[in-house]
């Protein structure tokens, strides 16, 4: 569990966590409940997990739902946000924790590879990015979980740190565009994390290039989501936060 929040600064704000049913995207969406907002979690399945982070989220005594969209689909995309609106009257703060990885050689990747990591990594965020264009309330939050593998070894994750790459151009750009409604728009680049789904990979060996010799929790990535999701990260727009441990 989330260690206890000192304040119940978002009540009133409406949370809108993508891919929030598990791992990093559940510690984020109940960081955010546990400081009093109301959180919708989507998920493309795995209903099962979705109904225990449910679960957990009611227990702080907030409106909380969760709602069956695939991220990749902009269809899909467009009605989740539109149906959170519509049952809530805004969105405050927008996480993307949508994603997956393989390791290979670049060149041993098939065209199914490329189609899943563009479309996980890739397709989803600016699909999320342009929904949040049009139903985030001024003053709003996006916060995209992306990834410090992609700089710290791209050689190891080829493709998957093209996409997550590509994903941190676009942050930059949306925070100009967005900047004129003071909505904000940031990355977070965890690096190994418990929990994580990463297949094809070997999560033992980055593991050992951390200081801190462990990896990550996702309760340590969803306290620098919710810094940027909160008031005092204001000031801070178009940027990378590395949240690694000193990965090297």
């Amino acid at each position: 569990m989330t260690p206890a929040y000192p304040t119940r600064d978002l009540e009133g704000k409406v949370a809108l966590v993508v891919g929030g049913s598990r791992g990093q995207g559940a510690a984020c969406a109940e960081l955010l409940a546990m400081r009093g907002a109301a959180v919708t979690i989507s998920y493309a399945h795995g209903e099962e997990a979705a109904a225990r982070t449910l679960s957990t989220l009611d227990g702080y005594g907030v409106t909380a739902e969760a709602v069956r969209s695939d991220a990749t689909r902009s269809a899909d995309v467009n009605t989740l946000f539109e149906g959170v609106v519509v049952r809530h009257g805004r969105i405050d703060i927008v996480v993307h924790a949508v994603g997956t990885v393989l390791r290979k050689a670049l060149t041993q990747h098939t065209d199914e590879d490329f189609d899943l990591l563009i479309d996980l990594n890739t397709r989803s965020v600016f699909n999320t990015l342009r929904a949040s264009a049009r139903h985030l309330a001024d003053h709003g939050r996006y916060v995209v979980v992306t990834s410090a593998l992609a700089s710290a070894m791209p050689g190891r994750y080829g493709l998957y740190a093209a996409a997550k790459a590509a994903v941190e151009r676009l942050v930059p750009v949306a925070a100009q565009e967005l900047a004129v409604r003071e909505i904000t728009v940031n990355a977070v680049a965890p690096g190994p994390v418990t929990g994580s789904c990463r297949s094809g990979a070997n999560p033992a060996e980055p593991r050992t290039r951390s200081p801190r010799g462990r990896a990550g929790q996702p309760e340590d990535i969803a306290q620098v989501v919710g810094w940027l999701a909160g008031d005092t990260a204001d000031w801070v727009s178009g940027q990378t936060i590395r949240a690694d441990g000193g990965l090297l």
